[in-house]
């Protein structure tokens, strides 16, 4: 199914959504992302129900477990003591655990078997099973565990219809590449029938353009520069193409990812649907640790949550610090928790990528400089405060977004590289072996970006910039396009369907590629 398809499958669904009577639409949003799903991965359809269905039952079970608790607390009050109440919560709780942990391990044994299978078996210097690898299958894992984690916590209730739950798991937009919803904020809006609401419509339709764009006319076209710089035998280019294609490949994944994203929350905002944010503006953050909060925001909450606060609060871990408090001071214990999670947290995220020697250098290379920068934290704002000046300048912002941004790319190449020494190749030739006569008009047609196409992706990239700079001015730019007059307002418009249309998919040699975090 294309991006072209996939979109006009959202709106003919949302159509049909608004004339079926209001208890019924959610039962065609189940419908609707069941067919779906089982279009586009009829032998993955299984995974997802089995998934859907565990947790689903673990929840319920965990459910009636503390229910039975309190109500047995409840009508023994009198005669129980605080001991006893303590008791009863406590064996509820191990009960409740063992639910928990068996659907834990059941789900993601599934997710480590078909994802990682491969990899482990090319460590061993095996050949590939090429075993199925159901779409989604991160995103609906991460979500439905998350779920599965806030009903044992008591912060969800669990919900008692199986189906309601499975449409949850499978809401057809955010099974492409996230973003990973929590139940408390999602569920109701999936289950409770929406008017319909022309200015949402507008508003979905325009942001789904808009990530179309990103994706067909902008990442697309940057592709086959970035394949031919990270495909070429090692040392054939030099340092200023290694800098061109991870500079190349930083916008492609930008566009490709946060694109989507657009595209899924556009179509679901059809139904009236909000998924949550998943990018804001990236490419802006001023510390690597901001930048983290703004890219893939919904995977980097899902792993503060369920990951870094669990971590950070362990008792062997509050018992480190009041030893590290005992022999080096206030600041370095409460910035170790901090550090060790970081670390902890990026190991994950790039084991989530991949278990490949890339991914993994990938995430300790984030996760040791974010815990190097917990550490020196205190440093910092002292230097802030005693150079408040300098800091709140408009030259130190740009100096710390540049910095950052040449941070995250120097992570890029581990992230791209299909493995590690490739990565340290490159970055050893930018230092070492520059050669920047390579880089002509010439070199990038023979890298599969003609001088037309790079015209077009250099156009649309600052146009790209320019409303992103809007956005970090707190600029509207999609509800500012929607006041316009009339003639603007249609002029803007079609400008940006034709662009897509033009430039996107009837251009010369047009193949549209499939999402980067499809893989993942």
């Amino acid at each position: 199914m294309s991006l072209f398809q996939l979109a006009a499958y959202g709106a003919v669904c949302s159509a049909v959504y608004y004339l079926v009577p209001g208890r019924f639409r959610w039962m065609l949003l189940l419908a609707a992302s069941l067919g779906f799903y089982a279009f586009r991965a009829t032998a993955a359809l299984p995974f997802i129900l089995l998934t859907a269905l565990s947790v689903w039952a673990a929840a319920v079970k965990m459910g009636q477990i503390a229910g039975r608790c309190e109500t047995q607390i409840r009508e023994e009050r009198e005669t129980l003591t605080g001991a006893d109440r303590k008791r009863l919560r406590g064996e509820a709780r191990r009960r409740k655990r063992r639910w928990m942990l068996g659907a834990l391990l059941l789900n993601f044994a599934i997710l480590a078997v078909l994802k990682y299978t491969d990899d482990v078996r090319g460590w061993l210097g095996l050949s590939s099973l090429g075993l199925l690898l159901p779409l989604g299958i991160s995103f609906y894992t991460f979500q439905s565990t998350g779920y599965l984690l806030d009903v044992y916590n008591g912060k969800t209730e669990p919900e008692r219809n199986p189906a309601k739950f499975c449409l949850f798991v499978s809401f057809f937009p955010q099974l492409l590449q996230g973003p990973i919803g929590r139940y408390d904020d999602l569920a109701g809006q999936l289950t409770n029938p929406h008017d319909f609401d022309l200015q949402a419509i507008k508003r979905g339709a325009v942001l789904l353009f808009w990530g179309l764009l990103k994706k067909l006319v902008i990442a697309d076209r940057v592709l086959p520069l970035v394949d031919a710089v990270f495909s070429a035998e090692r040392g054939s280019m030099g340092g200023a193409a290694a800098l061109v294609g991870v500079l190349a490949y930083s916008l492609q994944q930008y566009c490709d990812f946060s694109g989507g994203i657009d595209l899924v929350t556009g179509i679901a905002e059809l139904f009236g649907i909000r998924l949550a944010p998943n990018f804001r503006r990236p490419y802006f953050a001023v510390s690597l640790a901001d930048f983290w909060r703004r890219w893939h925001i919904s995977l980097g909450a899902w792993m503060r949550d369920y990951v870094f606060y669990p971590f950070a609060l362990t008792s062997w871990m509050g018992k480190l610090s009041k030893a590290v408090k005992k022999r080096f001071g206030t600041e370095m214990a409460r910035a170790l928790p901090a550090a060790l999670g970081n670390i902890l947290v990026f190991l994950l995220v790039g084991i989530w990528h991949g278990a490949t020697s890339n991914y993994i250098l990938w995430g300790l290379y984030n996760g040791v400089l974010l815990a190097i920068a917990a550490l020196l934290e205190p440093a910092f704002k002292r230097f802030g405060e005693k150079h408040a000046a300098l800091v709140s300048g408009r030259g130190f912002h740009v100096f710390r977004v540049l910095r950052t941004f040449a941070i995250v790319n120097i992570g890029w190449f581990f992230d791209r590289c299909a493995h590690a020494g490739d990565a340290l190749a490159m970055m050893r030739s930018v230092v070492c072996d520059l050669r920047p006569g390579q880089i002509s008009l010439a070199w990038l047609e023979q890298c599969g970006l003609p001088a037309a196409d790079a015209a077009v992706l250099a156009v649309f990239t600052l146009l790209l910039f320019g409303v992103s700079l809007a956005g970090e001015h707190g600029i509207q730019v999609r509800d500012g396009l929607l006041r316009l007059v009339l003639p603007v307002r249609w002029a803007l418009l079609y400008a940006l369907i034709l662009s897509v249309l033009i430039l996107g998919v009837w251009g010369s040699g047009f193949n549209e590629a499939s999402f980067i975090y499809f893989q993942f």
